[in-house]
């Protein structure tokens, strides 16, 4: 999609843009492999896109942000810097959920395309171009990481889920969930709303420093919020440092999460 510079009569154009009734939410650069760095180039892009004489006004709307290079790619949100791109890792409690993603990913991966839009993506093209194409399609082609990014992050389910429930605002900065607090938290919920002879199970989520422990709490608390079976919650931290209690409470604070008038008996422990 060709988008006008701010202040400029020049274009931009994103190599992929995903729309949700016609706003633009995902915003996706793709590089050739065998480039050098294809990945830091095209993050760069993406920063450089979201300059004031970029094309700004596109990444207003976006919550996900995706680079690929056919066996690369790594994930963020608006304004992130390179450091702080993530890469993804699907999760899965048993051989047989892998298998089965495995299945699925390989049955998409090699759906035929449509003959209308064959005839629309190849009306340009000389004759030989589609019969290439053709003959593709008549073998089983395995899926590669990107296509693995773009099944695990943009499928209809987990794109919004990722918009509503892992992406939050820090003092202004946007940030979005590691695959590991996506997880995490998908397991503390579930362990949350299962009751064992009338009481609710505990558990332990480990951090390493720096991983992001008090954003994975705010993410937990606004989940175990909005969760209709759970009435009332309360939550109540605990820590064992008064610095601790300082760094916490801000980073509520400045997600917009501190204040909760609903209350819950699960204690979020730091230690």
């Amino acid at each position: 999609m060709s988008v006008m510079r701010s202040g400029s009569n020049e274009h931009y154009r994103p190599d992929l843009v995903l729309f949700i009734n016609g706003i633009p939410v995902c915003i996706i650069e793709c590089k050739r492999p065998d480039m050098k760095e294809p990945l830091r180039q095209a993050i760069s892009q993406q920063l450089r896109n979201q300059q004031e004489d970029g094309i700004r006004s596109l990444y207003v709307y976006s919550q996900i942000l995706m680079c690929l290079a056919t066996n690369q790619a790594m994930y963020a949100t608006n304004a992130t810097e390179e450091k702080y791109w993530n890469i993804w890792e699907e999760k899965f409690g048993n051989a047989g959920e892998e298998k089965k993603f495995t299945e699925t990913l390989i049955k998409f991966k090699n759906k035929p395309v449509p003959v209308s839009i064959k005839a629309e993506l190849f009306s340009e093209r000389f004759r030989y171009v589609r019969t290439y194409f053709d003959a593709i399609e008549q073998e089983q082609i395995l899926p590669t990481v990107q296509d693995k990014y773009l099944y695990c992050i943009c499928r209809h389910e987990r794109l919004l889920d990722f918009i509503f429930n892992f992406i939050v605002f820090e003092t202004g900065i946007k940030k979005i969930a590691r695959y590991p607090q996506f997880f995490g938290l998908k397991k503390a919920m579930e362990r949350v709303k299962t009751f064992n002879g009338g009481k609710r199970n505990g558990g332990v989520i480990w951090h390493t420093q720096g991983s992001g422990k008090s954003l994975t709490m705010v993410m937990l608390a606004q989940a175990i919020a909005l969760e209709p079976t759970i009435r009332n919650p309360k939550i109540v931290l605990v820590t064992d440092r008064v610095d601790l209690d300082t760094q916490i409470t801000a980073t509520f604070k400045k997600c917009g999460r501190f204040r909760c008038r609903r209350s819950c008996r699960y204690i979020i422990q730091c230690n």
